[in-house]
């Protein structure tokens, strides 16, 4: 995979955590009662094999009524702009389903766009998204994700169709320890 792409991938994959987030958040506030409107901002640094640092600012806003708006820019180890993403999306209580787009712009002025959906199921969720770049050529991937509550584990897969036909999958089981009992329990 190209390191382009691969850096495409995962700034559009870095969003998906704090929407997922906000959807969550949604789903607790299922109830009428609407929430205060809130802000998050995060700040992540990687620094490569070769010393190279890059950074991530990104903002995430909520309205309150199951919406947000999320913004980040990728700054290079020279301090140049790699790539800023814009993204919005809502949050369906009565379907349990997420569903959000936005554009990726390249330091060229490239851009690209992309859509998610995730609906909640009764112990998980399905997921499908699509990523179309500034020659028309598309990336969609599709996964899943179950609880097991008797087992305690998490259990995903996704796989990820490329413009070439190729496909990656990926499963992954995550197990979650038990919540802690207060003495005497």
């Amino acid at each position: 995979m190209s390191k382009k792409r691969e850096l495409i991938l995962k700034l559009s994959s870095a969003v998906i955590l704090p929407a997922l987030c906000a959807a969550s958040m949604a789903a607790a506030a299922a109830a009428p009662a609407a929430r205060a409107p809130r802000t998050f901002t995060s700040t992540v640094t990687h620094t490569g094999p070769a010393g190279n640092t890059y950074t991530r600012q990104s903002t995430l806003s909520t309205n309150g009524q199951g919406g947000f708006t999320a913004n980040s820019t990728l700054t290079g180890p020279k301090g140049n702009t790699i790539a800023t993403r814009q993204q919005s999306g809502t949050y369906d209580a009565a379907t349990k389903t997420y569903t959000s787009s936005g554009t990726i712009t390249g330091a060229n002025g490239k851009q690209a766009n992309f859509q998610t959906t995730v609906q909640g199921t009764g112990n998980g969720y399905v997921r499908n998204s699509t990523l179309t770049g500034p020659n028309g050529n598309t990336v969609t991937a599709t996964g899943q994700g179950t609880y097991n509550a008797s087992a305690g584990t998490f259990n995903q897969s996704r796989t990820t169709t490329f413009p070439n036909g190729q496909t990656a999958t990926e499963n992954r089981t995550v197990a979650i320890a038990p919540a802690a009992q207060a003495p005497g329990n």
